[in-house]
């Protein structure tokens, strides 16, 4: 009962939160449903035939009741979920990742584990929030794909990365957290590929390296950077670089040629990366910049009051966790911006003339 009370509280909230002239609706994915499009329409998790619990993400994309600008809410399970083309413009949420590590962040400790997913023609403007990208066992896996513009990935945490391909434009990576692996972002590996104009890379935790030589990214702010150490982790062109932190010891970076050129308000730790750049903070050591323990993620928020905890360059703090608007900050666990029920109980019993009692803890993410 209280994993089914758990997602009619959250779909239910998310309804109420949408205006009342928005006819786009919200589907559930929960791949233990018993949904097979026939004669079973998940309703071993409160699916009915008018609106199903589809099994799988591809279920829902093919399906003729769910069209572009819908929202599949993709739900936590133990089992890693079957790899997925998007062919739709799809807004996908997954309940978010390091469920059992942050707080009052899910009423169950699943997260929604995924090969792999590929936005090909016909998704153009989908989002990804949410999901757990993971290196499953498959050469393809870990990534997510992207083959069509203006494509947002966002709070989502990614094992192996972005893989674009060619010739594309708006495409904004934003709020993720990037486990160690070779690279954040990819080419699809083609003779012929042309580069993305205008990706976005903000508010990311990176424990990888982002290397993109000779080519462009728009935007790469309020990140922090924990690569390999001692090693070249950045390497691109960019408009803007700001408001980043450089966590590894003796990390190196060669932004715009090495010029230097648009770099500012960084936090570095090694005394040789952008000296001379406006607002340049060294901290030779990181332990006195971030908070001495925390999750996964909740360890890369700065402390208050350490002495180089520098404003960036609009007066918040840097890093992945700053920035002047509140809803484009890293959020723990890769929470959606919709509320999230967190606990559900009830005694199982009815009261004479009340019903069952149920009690709803929620809150509200950015």
């Amino acid at each position: 009962m209280k994993p089914t009370l758990f997602y009619l509280s959250a779909v239910l909230a998310v309804f109420l939160l949408l205006p009342k002239n928005v006819y786009a609706k919200i589907w559930r994915v929960n791949n233990q449903s018993n949904y097979n499009n026939t004669t079973n329409w998940g309703e071993n998790y409160g699916g009915t035939p008018s609106y199903p619990v589809f099994k799988n993400i591809n279920e829902a994309v093919a399906s003729a009741s769910v069209i572009a600008g819908d929202t599949l809410h993709i739900e936590g399970s133990a089992i890693t979920y079957t790899d997925a083309i998007i062919t739709k413009r799809l807004v996908i949420i997954g309940p978010g990742y390091f469920l059992t590590e942050n707080t009052n962040v899910s009423n169950t400790t699943y997260d929604a584990k995924i090969g792999w997913i590929q936005f090909n023609a016909g998704s153009e403007s989908s989002q990804l929030i949410g999901m757990n990208i993971v290196y499953d066992g498959n050469s393809s896996d870990g990534k997510v794909y992207v083959n069509v513009n203006d494509v947002t990935v966002k709070r989502c945490r990614m094992e192996r990365g972005v893989q674009f391909g060619t010739l594309l434009t708006d495409v904004y990576i934003l709020q993720n957290y990037f486990a160690a692996g070779t690279n954040a972002i990819h080419t699809n590996g083609n003779s012929s590929f042309i580069e993305p104009n205008n990706i976005v890379f903000n508010n990311n935790i990176c424990l990888t390296k982002l290397i993109w030589t000779n080519k462009n990214i728009l935007q790469c702010n309020n990140n922090v950077f924990e690569g390999p150490a001692n090693v070249l982790n950045l390497d691109f062109n960019t408009g803007s670089f700001k408001n980043n932190i450089l966590k590894s010891a003796g990390i190196t970076a060669n932004i715009n040629g090495g010029t230097n050129n648009n770099v500012q308000y960084n936090t570095v730790s090694n005394s040789g990366v952008f000296v001379g750049t406006t607002g340049h903070v060294w901290e030779p050591n990181m332990n006195n910049l971030f908070v001495t323990s925390g999750t996964s993620d909740g360890k890369y928020k700065l402390q208050s009051a350490a002495t180089n905890n520098a404003l960036g360059s609009d007066g918040t703090e840097r890093g992945a966790f700053g920035g002047a608007t509140i809803t484009n900050r890293y959020t723990l666990s890769g929470l959606a911006a919709i509320p999230v029920v967190y606990d559900v109980t009830t005694t199982g019993v009815s009261q004479p003339g009340t019903g069952l009692l149920v009690s709803v803890k929620a809150r509200t993410i950015n």
